[in-house]
């Protein structure tokens, strides 16, 4: 579309600051002249700007660059809610949202799948080659134990600046982070113990703790700074808490990255407790700050972390390659991976080996997280504009979702209501293990801003505001 890419050099200049707000754009004719399109072409490309709240115009004047006017207020943790143990799972109802996330004619607002023109196949697939030459060999036979060494040496040390030193054998890789989680919790936990997790949470670490037949206890947790430590600390003090599940950075849904003093405080009181930190680092590459952020993992002198993590939401889903770094011994978790897989692709642990060795994948995943934070402010825009004071949204410095609250909204009702105009969002009570959060949702904003995701993502609007 040749209107984008006048959109795209006019939201870069404006949020860059070489454009200044209040500044006037130049007239529909130049910009047409400079970029050699049609006058029609510039037509929507501003009016593109005008409505993500890039672009004003002004009557007899023209257009001027002005940021996004979002609400004023921050969203805070919900007055109402309610900490207490639950084993609620709601597989059923994410099943559905499973179904309808196969289905092209669905408006992909429920599910986290990564933008599919975004993914690096060029990359993949040049170091997947390297992989089949120089190992022709290498998926006639499994990987057993931790995994194939050369990539856990590789992978030790890429991810060094965040997690502190640690061993290549220490490392074990997974099929996702979800499995290292999910053999995490096997290892740390007996049936009936209590895992405290930030609230609201991913609703696959609900799924996986009533797996294991624990028991879920919700924490107060603060859109904007992350999990609260005073309510962590009334939790530990009352409750007997086996393991803590806390996502530090770019957290799903909230978008929050906490700070190190913060991850400091939460490590003390799990010490003070002797509580377990179960660390799900899967959004850490996509934060909006310059440096990719520090772990629990690397403030942790008492190996108490053990930590998690993939690639599979800034490089590649469907490749399925994750690791653990058990807080202690390994002895455990290798049994348990035993049992449920004997190994992880010899293939794609070769590829991912040749990929750590040859690739700047930090530069790919800060290309991803710019492009995710310009789509949550260009969605936000739409959202407010349409919803107005009804809405109130986080403002996310990691991920690619919006959690939002709509003033008098039902959301399963809603959810029901949305499937038959074939669109889909992830309910607030499918976060939370008490079904908590009825007026609140999840939007994905990691699908590409086109006319058919304007239309869809308004149609969504207008019913939320019916």
């Amino acid at each position: 579309m040749l209107y984008q890419t006048i959109v795209d050099f006019y939201l870069k200049s404006i949020q860059s600051g070489n454009i200044l707000p209040g500044e006037k754009l130049p007239s529909l004719r130049q910009t047409s002249d400079q970029f050699d399109v049609s006058l029609s072409t510039t037509v929507e490309a501003y009016r593109r700007l005008e409505l993500y709240g890039y672009a004003v115009v002004k009557d007899r004047s023209g257009y001027f660059a002005c940021l996004p006017k979002l609400h004023d207020e921050v969203m805070t943790a919900a007055k109402e809610f309610k900490s207490k143990i639950s084993n609620l799972s709601h597989m059923d109802e994410i099943l559905d949202i499973f179904g309808q996330s196969q289905n092209p004619d669905f408006a992909p607002f429920a599910i986290g799948n990564p933008e599919l023109s975004k993914v690096p196949f060029r990359l993949l697939n040049r170091n997947l080659s390297k992989a089949i030459k120089q190992e022709p060999q290498s998926h006639g036979h499994y990987l057993f134990g931790h995994g194939l060494l050369e990539l856990r040496q590789v992978l030790s040390r890429w991810i060094r600046p965040w997690i502190g030193m640690n061993s290549p054998q220490n490392i074990l890789i997974t099929n996702g982070c979800l499995e290292a989680i999910n053999l995490a919790l096997s290892v740390e936990c007996e049936p009936g113990d209590i895992v405290a997790i930030e609230s609201p949470c991913y609703y696959g670490l609900l799924h996986a703790i009533h797996h294991h037949k624990l028991k879920a206890l919700e924490i107060k947790t603060d859109p904007g700074e992350g999990l609260n430590p005073e309510a962590f600390e009334t939790m530990a003090r009352t409750h007997k808490i086996k393991v803590l599940i806390s996502s530090a950075n770019g957290q799903n849904p909230l978008g929050f990255t906490m700070s190190d003093e913060r991850k400091k405080e939460i490590l003390k009181i799990c010490e003070k407790y002797e509580i377990r930190l179960i660390e799900d680092d899967l959004y850490g590459e996509l934060c909006f700050t310059k440096i990719r952020p520090k772990s629990y993992k690397y403030f942790d002198q008492n190996s108490i972390v053990t930590y998690c993590s993939s690639f599979s939401k800034f490089l590649a889903p469907g490749v399925r390659i994750g690791w653990c770094i058990p807080a202690q011994k390994t002895e455990k978790y290798l049994r348990h991976k035993l049992s449920l897989n004997l190994s992880t692709s010899s293939l794609t642990q070769y590829m991912f080996y040749h990929i750590l060795k040859n690739e700047d994948l930090l530069a790919v995943g800060k290309n991803f997280a710019q492009y995710y934070q310009n789509n949550i402010q260009i969605y936000s825009s739409v959202i407010q504009n349409q919803l107005e004071e009804r809405v109130h949204m986080t403002r996310p410095n990691g991920s690619y979702f919006i959690w939002m609250k709509v003033n008098g909204l039902k959301s399963i009702p809603m959810f029901e209501k949305a499937k038959k105009h074939k669109l889909s969002f992830m309910p607030g009570p499918l976060l939370s293990a008490t079904r908590q959060f009825d007026s609140y949702i999840r939007i994905s904003c990691a699908s590409e801003f086109t006319d058919e995701r304007n239309h869809q993502l308004q149609k969504l609007c207008s019913l939320l505001k019916a």
